[in-house]
């Protein structure tokens, strides 16, 4: 996940930046009834990197909610507390190019389930053409679209350890001066 850290035990790590100095994190993993659990549910709900990613927005919930709580309807997806804590991480993430590859992938959702639900005819052959003829376009751009993202790399944090470059420092002197 890119914005919350998940050890191998599938624990929260409650020192990560991203989630003790964002207040709506942390007001989530203080909040009755929430914590750790109510965390994770947002993470594997709205991150980019989830691996829920490619369900439907409804099928992610009936998904998540059942591995994490054991049930569809988890009362807790309805609390403000949590809501705060959806909107924050996914202005935080927000990533034009992962939006777009999302559209994308909603529309040859709904591309395939209208093929499936096709009965092929004599009157229909010709729309069934052009359909395939738009999916495969669409395929197209979806893959250059996945080839930038490729190229863009792995998303890094933003670590505050480290030490002022020269051009950093050299400009925090000459504005001193």
């Amino acid at each position: 996940m890119y914005l919350l850290k998940i050890n191998k035990k599938g624990s929260v790590h409650k020192d990560a930046d991203a989630i003790m100095l964002i207040p709506e994190f942390k007001s989530l993993m203080k909040a009755e009834g929430m914590g750790e659990l109510a965390m994770k549910w947002v993470a594997l709900m709205h991150d980019y990197e989830s691996p829920y990613r490619y369900l439907s927005e409804d099928e992610r919930l009936k998904a998540v909610n059942k591995d994490l709580f054991d049930t569809y309807d988890w009362k807790g997806s309805k609390k403000s507390v949590l809501q705060a804590a959806v909107d924050k991480y996914k202005k935080l993430q927000f990533d034009p190019l992962d939006e777009q590859l999302l559209a994308f992938n909603k529309k040859i959702d709904q591309f395939t389930k209208y093929m499936n639900s096709m009965i092929i005819n004599d009157d229909n052959a010709e729309t069934l053409q052009k359909l395939m003829i738009g999916i495969e376009k669409i395929l197209k751009t979806r893959q250059t679209l996945l080839d930038v993202i490729e190229r863009r790399g792995e998303r890094q944090k933003i670590v505050g350890d480290k030490q002022l470059s020269f051009l950093e420092s050299k400009m925090n002197r000459d504005q001193d001066a």
